[in-house]
């Protein structure tokens, strides 16, 4: 497994060189992206961070996320948190199945958010979770 997040990884370039290193992204990871991805400053603190992304932006996380924080990021976790955390639009499977990791995978991979072949137990690294926000940060903009 890769190195821990340094708690003074403060800037975002810092932030992110720390996420490229690790071998396996954790879901706290994908919430720290989350943060730093719509402007987030400050130290990496998951509290912080989920109560500025719930004030600031109406994005909230399930309630046993900080239970989480340390646990190894899936693809299809990642995909169901940050397709709804970014506001990705036109994915109609989540309105049906609400919380289904599976069908979040399979629109991610339909939209080309992730690669063919992504399984959704598969493990996400931190270079794989910054590629994979990119191009839902990328969506968004087109």
């Amino acid at each position: 497994m890769g190195p821990a997040m340094p708690a003074s990884a403060t800037s975002s370039m810092d932030y992110y060189r720390e996420l490229a290193r690790k071998d396996v992204a954790t879901v706290g990871d994908a919430v720290h992206a989350v943060a730093r991805a719509k402007g987030f400053e400050g130290h990496s603190n998951l509290w912080v961070e989920l109560m500025w992304l719930y004030k600031e932006h109406d994005i909230k996380f399930r309630r046993d996320i900080s239970k989480l924080e340390n646990m190894p990021l899936t693809k299809g976790n990642a995909s169901h948190m940050l397709m709804e955390a970014m506001g990705v639009k036109g994915w109609v499977m989540n309105r049906i199945f609400k919380g289904s990791q599976r069908y979040a995978l399979r629109e991610a991979v339909y939209m080309k958010l992730l690669p063919e072949g992504s399984t959704v137990h598969q493990k996400m690294s931190g270079s794989e979770l910054m590629g994979f926000l990119a191009r839902i940060a990328e969506r968004g903009e087109r």
